[in-house]
C-alpha cells in the first residue's frame, strides 16, 4: 500500500467510525502501517467529518518524526505499541464504543464469550487505567498486547483493536459491541414513553435561548432522568466534554434554561437529556455521550461498582479539552 492510499483509507475510516457510532467528533483515532517503520495516523483534535487525506499524518515509529501541518494523535504511542508487539498488525483503531466502554468499567468476568467469538476477536484483554495520551497508558496497553490479545478494553477510555486490515478491525469492533451489549446489566427492557409534545415545546424554547441544542429521549437516558440524581463522570470522554457530572433539572422552561446556562448536558425527568454545544456537531456528540454515560451508569449501578473518576483527573481533562481539542475540532 502506498502512502497516498494509506492516508485515503484512514480518512475514509474516520467517517466509518461516526456512521457506526463507534466514536464521535474527535474521539478515538486510526492508523495504518505503510512499511516496517512508517505509519499514517489521524491528527490530534480534528473532527472526522472534515478530515481529508492530506490531514492524515505520516510518522516514523522509530524516531517519532512526523510530516504535515497537523500533529499526530496524542495516542500515537498506543498504535506504535500494537505494531511493535503484534507482527500481523497492519491497521489499528481506537474506538469509544458504548457497550464495550461499559464493560470496561466493571471487568470482563460476565462477558461470557464463546470460543468462536474469542477467536474472531483475536484474543481480548483489559488494560489498567491511565490518563489519555500518557506513556503510562501506552505501556499498560502494550502489556495486554504482549499476551497476544488483538482487542484491549481500556478502563474508562474505550477500546484499542489491532488487525491485519481495516475490514478485520471493523468486524472485531462490531462483534465486540454485540457481545458487550449482551453482557451489559441494568438496561431498560423496553422503550420508555415520554412526553414528546412537551419535549418539542421545550426544545423550541431552548433553541431560541441557545444557538446549538439537541435532545435525546433514549430509554437509558429517560431511566436516569427519572431517578432524579446527578450522574458522576466515569469515562474520560464525559469528563472532557461535560465535566464532573450530568445535572438534573425540573421539566420547566426556566429551570432547564438556567441549568443549560451553566451545564452542557441536563437530564430532565420525563423528557430525557437536552444538550448545548459550541456547534451543531458538538450538540449531537453530547447527546451521544449522554446516552453512553447513562448506559454505563445503569450498568455499574446494577453491579454496585463505584467507578467515579477523581475530581482532579476530571477537571484536568475538561480543562485540556476546552483549551485545546474543542478548538482544534473545528480546524
Amino acid at each position: 500500500m502506498t502512502l497516498t492510499e494509506a492516508k485515503e483509507l484512514v480518512a475514509q475510516s474516520g467517517r466509518m467510525l461516526l456512521e457506526e457510532r463507534l466514536a464521535a467528533r474527535t474521539w478515538g483515532n486510526i492508523s495504518c502501517r505503510v512499511d516496517e517503520d512508517r505509519i499514517v495516523i489521524t491528527p490530534s483534535g480534528l473532527g472526522y467529518e472534515a478530515m481529508r487525506p492530506e490531514d492524515v499524518v505520516s510518522m516514523s515509529m522509530s524516531s517519532g518524526e512526523w510530516e504535515g501541518r497537523l500533529k499526530p494523535s496524542s495516542e500515537k504511542g498506543v498504535h506504535i505499541a500494537a505494531y511493535r508487539t503484534l507482527p500481523d498488525a497492519r491497521f489499528v483503531i481506537h474506538t469509544h464504543q458504548t457497550y464495550a466502554s461499559a464493560i470496561g468499567l466493571t471487568g470482563m468476568d460476565d462477558l461470557a464469550l464463546t470460543e468462536e467469538e474469542r477467536t474472531a476477536l483475536g484474543g481480548i484483554e483489559a488494560a489498567g487505567y491511565a490518563l489519555p495520551g500518557t506513556k503510562r497508558l501506552a505501556n499498560n496497553i502494550e502489556k495486554a498486547f504482549r499476551k497476544g490479545a488483538h482487542v484491549v478494553l481500556l478502563v474508562r477510555h474505550g477500546v484499542v483493536i489491532a488487525a491485519s486490515d481495516r475490514e478485520e478491525a471493523f468486524r472485531r469492533a462490531r462483534l465486540l459491541e454485540t457481545v458487550c451489549r449482551r453482557a451489559c446489566k441494568g438496561q431498560p427492557a423496553d422503550e420508555i414513553t415520554h412526553d414528546e409534545q412537551m419535549a418539542k415545546n421545550l426544545m423550541a424554547s431552548m433553541s431560541k435561548a441557545f444557538k446549538n441544542v439537541c435532545h435525546t429521549g433514549a430509554a437509558p437516558v429517560l431511566a436516569c432522568a427519572s431517578a432524579g440524581k446527578p450522574i458522576p463522570a466515569q469515562l474520560d470522554d464525559m469528563a472532557q466534554m461535560i465535566g464532573s457530572r450530568i445535572m438534573v433539572a425540573e421539566a420547566k422552561e426556566k429551570a432547564i434554561q438556567d441549568a443549560l446556562g451553566k451545564e452542557a448536558v441536563v437530564l430532565v425527568p420525563g423528557i430525557g437529556a437536552i444538550c448545548r454545544g459550541l456547534t451543531e456537531l458538538d450538540a449531537k456528540a453530547l447527546c451521544l455521550l449522554a446516552e453512553k454515560a447513562c448506559i454505563c451508569w445503569l450498568h455499574t449501578q446494577a453491579l454496585e461498582v463505584n467507578t467515579k473518576l477523581s475530581w482532579f483527573d476530571t477537571m484536568l481533562m475538561h480543562w485540556i479539552y476546552l483549551m485545546k481539542y474543542s478548538k482544534a475540532a473545528g480546524a
